[in-house]
């Protein structure tokens, strides 16, 4: 018996993307060339996060 290839088992595996996580800010950004100010939402990656409450641009985890 013969085994079959697909084109999926052969072909190399698509990066996975990071997660992200709704942060509320509590002063002004600029994310992705846009301008935010303090009581909007966006969406980061678990490192961008970490940077944001460094820079006390969000409050930290509880």
């Amino acid at each position: 018996m013969t085994e079959k290839t697909t084109a999926a088992a052969t072909a190399p595996a698509e990066p996975k993307a990071a997660p992200r996580f709704e942060v509320k800010l509590i002063a002004p950004h600029t994310h992705a060339r846009k301008d935010y100010v303090a009581g909007d939402t966006i969406k980061v990656t678990a490192r961008q996060r970490q940077f944001l409450v460094e820079a006390g641009v969000i409050e930290g985890a509880k």
